[in-house]
Order: C-alpha cells, then sequence, then structure tokens
C-alpha cells in the first residue's frame, strides 16, 4: 500500500496529495474486500485501512460503491490499453498470443486486486455488472480485429471464446493465486488454434 504521507510540509502538490489518497484508497479496497467481501465492507474498514479520515474519504468518492466503481474503471483501462498494444504484425495466433499475454500477465501481476474486480463486482450491483459486461465486449472486439471476424457466427466463435477465458481466470482467481493465472496460457492457445480453425502458419 502506498505510504501514508507525513504531517506537516512534504513539498507535494494538493494533487499529488490526493493521488496518494484515491491509491491507498484503491489499495485499501482491494486488501479489505479480499478479506470481508464487498457486501460485509463498510466505508469505516476503507479509511482506516488507507489510514485516512471519512471527510478525506468523501472528498474523492460519494460511497463505497463510487470507490469500488472509480477502482474498476481503472482497472477497466488498464486492460482496455493491454487489449488494444497487441501487436499488428505477425499471424493471427501470433498476435493473439500477444494479446492473452499482456491480459493473463497483467491480472497475475496483483491477484488480490484481480479477484475483487472479477468476483466480488457480482455483489457491487447492476452498474457494476454493465462495466464488467462492457470491458468483456471490449475484450470481445479485440480478439475479433486479430482474427478478422466479419460474419456473426465468426463473431459469436470469439464471444465465446473470451467467455470461456473469463470462466478460466475468475476460477483460477479463486485463491488469489497469479501462478495459476499465467498457467493458462498453453491451454487456451491450443484450444483456440483449433476452434478458430486457424490454417497452419495462420
Amino acid at each position: 500500500m502506498p505510504d501514508r504521507l507525513a504531517s506537516g510540509r512534504h513539498h507535494l502538490s494538493r494533487e499529488q496529495v490526493a493521488a496518494n489518497q484515491k491509491q491507498r484508497l484503491f489499495k485499501a479496497l482491494a486488501a479489505v474486500m479480499a478479506e470481508k467481501g464487498y457486501s460485509d465492507t463498510t466505508v469505516h474498514d476503507l479509511t482506516t485501512a488507507a489510514g485516512v479520515s471519512k471527510a478525506t474519504f468523501y472528498q474523492h468518492f460519494t460511497s463505497k460503491q463510487d470507490c469500488f466503481m472509480s477502482a474498476y474503471a481503472r482497472m477497466q483501462q488498464f486492460v482496455i490499453d493491454a487489449i488494444q498494444a497487441a501487436p499488428a504484425a505477425g499471424t493471427p495466433m501470433q498476435r493473439f498470443a500477444a494479446l492473452l499475454d499482456r491480459y493473463l500477465g497483467f491480472l497475475a501481476l496483483d491477484p488480490t486486486t484481480a479477484r475483487l474486480f472479477l468476483v466480488e463486482v457480482n455483489a457491487a450491483g447492476p452498474e457494476a455488472m454493465r462495466q464488467r459486461a462492457q470491458l468483456q465486449q471490449e475484450f470481445v472486439s479485440g480478439v475479433a480485429k486479430v482474427f478478422k471476424a466479419r460474419s456473426k457466427a465468426d463473431r459469436f466463435a470469439c464471444q465465446m471464446l473470451v467467455a470461456g477465458i473469463s470462466t478460466l481466470v475468475t476460477n483460477a482467481l479463486a485463491d488469489a493465486d497469479g501462478d495459476a493465472v499465467t498457467a493458462l496460457k498453453t491451454p487456451i492457445l491450443g484450444f483456440t488454434e483449433r476452434v478458430m480453425k486457424v490454417p497452419a502458419g495462420g
């Protein structure tokens, strides 16, 4: 968790102080909800874990859900950036392998936080579920672009592939195990090559 700023003069701008406070709250969110779950976590739990006052919390967020959704949007952008960074050159399977590697690698870096947004999101309400659905569609679009999916059948194959990946990753994160996440890469690539009917060398 980011260090708590020392009291007194610290030569940081107001924006830097605010950024530090929000980062600590996001880290607290992941740590506390990993232990207590979304529903049983309170604003008091978050402020205590982050080392900030309730007044500071409400300067940044209107509620626990607002804090969760802000953290989720931040994670979502990281994932979208990874998907969009897939190389334009290479065979479809090479490009998909690079995309998958970035996605799994990102989740494995902080499996506790990844678990929060793949599992606890189900308890965070309709808005959170819509955000998750949007993220999954971004992933589908990235996969469809890689495999040049044009027909409804091809697009559906991409949707099924992404849904399968999501389920496998969620199961692997049940114990916040980053190694279990990265271990999925080889079997997913093998399955993808078969289901997407990629020709040899293609």
